[in-house]
């Protein structure tokens, strides 16, 4: 069906690249045929879908690969961040009715996917509460793959899964000028393998207006945990990018000059 909302990833199957579409909403007057399997809720004219495309870069040709386990329900505005080459995780989004806090595990055949549903299961255990509309980013530490979760409707926090665990942790030392936001981007640059700096762009505030600045978030991976070490703005950033370079000049002058002696 032609769509918004919905979220695609690239993956990678016995050395075939593959786009994979997931989820979406849009006019139900389109004439396109639904996809054998998949659910569609409507109100009006508008329907949401919990189709799941592939489409194979090699050969032009879209597929709907065969889907086992716990499908997610029609759903959109939830973020589709890929794990590895054939794996890939959902967290959030909104059904029509309520917005969502569990998280789907897909794995990828060229054929096929396999869903795993995690909910909240309640007692003690930290959980992030209902969003969409956030923003997610994958953060590939030495010891193991971390989603990394910020802002979303109707929120103003920062969480972080381990993945392998499927434990969430709270961020409480995020600022709101990074947590207070909605369709934001995020992205992540790995420094060293200990140092990783996630890049936030964009969004709309909590009253709505837009928002065009950019913020850097510095995470340390020391003995298999992220710690956030600073939270800088671009200038911030950038001065400290500066003191970097001057100091690697510094330190290689002062190498040479000692190599001549």
């Amino acid at each position: 069906m032609v769509k918004t909302g919905s979220s695609m990833i690239a993956i990678k199957v016995k050395d075939e690249d593959y786009l994979v579409v997931i989820g979406g909403y849009g006019s139900s007057s389109n004439n396109t045929p639904p996809q054998p399997s998949a659910q569609y809720s409507k109100d009006g004219d508008i329907q949401w879908c919990n189709e799941i495309h592939m489409y194979r870069l090699k050969t032009g040709e879209w597929t709907s690969p065969t889907v086992t386990g716990d499908r997610p329900p029609p759903i959109y505005n939830f973020t589709l961040t890929s794990i590895t080459n054939t794996t890939a995780i959902l967290f959030g989004g909104y059904d029509g009715h309520r917005m969502s806090n569990d998280v789907y595990v897909f794995e990828f055949t060229d054929t096929s996917v396999k869903c795993t549903k995690f909910s909240n299961p309640g007692r003690s255990v930290q959980w992030p509460k209902e969003r969409s509309l956030h923003s997610s980013v994958l953060i590939n530490c030495s010891s193991r793959p971390h989603l990394l979760v910020v802002g979303g409707l109707g929120t103003s926090d920062c969480w972080l899964l381990n993945i392998n665990k499927m434990e969430w942790k709270e961020l409480t030392n995020i600022p709101d000028s990074v947590t207070d936001r909605l369709r934001n981007s995020l992205s992540v640059w790995n420094e060293t393998q200990t140092t990783h700096w996630i890049i936030e762009f964009g969004g709309i505030g909590s009253d709505y207006s837009s928002i065009s600045d950019t913020r850097f978030i510095e995470m340390i991976s020391s003995t298999g945990d992220l710690v956030v070490q600073s939270v800088l703005d671009i200038n911030e950033y950038q001065k400290r990018r500066i003191q970097g370079i001057n100091t690697y000049m510094y330190m290689y002058m002062y190498q040479t000059r000692v190599s001549l002696m």
